[in-house]
């Protein structure tokens, strides 16, 4: 048996999900608090600084589908051993943190490769320049599926989180990244064929 915790979850949880009647999207409700707390834990413990909410919500995601594949029978405590898992896939990703933080020291201590950066003044023009690309890709939104376009409009200009867009569609994370993964390609692609055609091409975008 998993000895992370006990079965204090008055509401029948481990029950429900032994029985077979939690679905995925009742499970996470469930234990995404747990899981979070348990995914700052772990980040924070390795690199001793303030997760990223987004290392925090890949850890969390992961966790949640190793949770999935758990047996039911073995667990003894399901937000025990959500926790414990979130915490361990947060040290995980805070190593590569921690792995990241040290190449760009690496780099900024390399006198070769920083004398290889050239710095220009034209902020003002890289400005207008991300302003005109991000028209473009407004206006590549109506080369996707009804779907996809909610997607990226959600989770990329909105500010809802990929899991909780996964689960409101019935999909698993790893499937919904695959999709965003595709429209932004779509979007991409779609952008660039706009800009290929030079400075007439950007009324299109507006």
């Amino acid at each position: 048996m998993d000895d992370s915790g006990t079965d204090t979850e008055a509401d029948g949880l481990l029950l429900r999900w032994r029985e077979g009647r939690l679905d995925a999207f009742e499970l996470f409700k469930a234990v995404r608090g747990a899981m979070y707390q348990g995914a700052r834990r772990g980040i924070h413990s390795i690199t001793s600084a303030v997760p990223d909410p987004r290392d925090v919500e890949d850890a969390v995601c992961e966790a949640f589908e190793q949770l999935r594949k758990k047996d039911p029978a073995d667990v003894s405590s399901v937000t025990g051993l959500a926790k414990m898992i979130a915490l361990r896939r947060g040290q995980d990703i805070g190593r590569g943190v921690v792995r990241e933080r040290e190449g760009i020291k690496g780099f900024l201590a390399d006198p070769v490769a920083m004398a290889a950066v050239e710095f220009h003044d034209d902020d003002a023009r890289a400005a207008e320049e991300d302003e005109r690309v991000v028209a473009l890709a407004k206006g590549c939104l109506g080369f996707l599926t009804d779907e996809q376009r909610d997607l990226v409009v959600e989770t990329i200009m909105g500010e809802e989180l990929l899991s909780d867009w996964a689960f409101r569609n019935g999909k698993t994370h790893q499937a919904a990244s695959r999709q965003r993964k595709r429209a932004i390609e779509a979007i991409r692609r779609c952008v660039e064929s706009k800009r290929s055609r030079g400075t007439t091409g950007w009324e299109g975008a507006q």
